[in-house]
């Protein structure tokens, strides 16, 4: 027996594909701020070990933004509970993608201190999470 010769699309592409639009589909490559931070020295507390989230992002302006939001005398009481500058740190992760800022609130010993304190006082987050501060360089 013969096989015959398949002429037609072994595929069809339809008119309607549905989904989202995707923008920016003619850039040629992935634009990384790498914008340097002017008068701002970031030094990475060797003694900052599990601490608490706040805010995250790759613009240092923006985290200093929120670290000066939190610590004005108008908004330094979250439950009663006092703001203290010294319980702020920004904090740098360095990656092959660029630098994340990150707002991290208190220092403590272990990851479960962290996570009790941040559900019991800082019910203001969606989610708490815990930094392990050793582990970002």
């Amino acid at each position: 027996f013969t096989v015959p010769e398949f002429i037609e699309s072994f595929y069809i592409i339809s008119d309607n594909k549905g989904g989202k639009e995707v923008m920016n589909k003619d850039k040629k490559s992935l634009h990384l701020n790498d914008e340097k931070i002017k008068n701002t020295e970031i030094i990475n507390d060797p003694f900052l070990e599990y601490s608490i989230q706040i805010f995250s992002s790759s613009d240092y302006y923006l985290v200093k933004e929120k670290f000066d939001f939190m610590t004005n005398k108008n908004n330094n009481h979250i439950n009663d509970l006092p703001l203290k500058i010294n319980d702020f740190f920004i904090v740098v992760f360095n990656s092959d993608l660029g630098n994340e800022y990150m707002l991290l609130y208190k220092n403590f010993s272990k990851r479960t201190l962290a996570s009790e304190y941040c559900l019991k006082h800082l019910n203001f987050l969606q989610k708490c999470l815990i930094v392990n501060a050793q582990n970002l360089n």
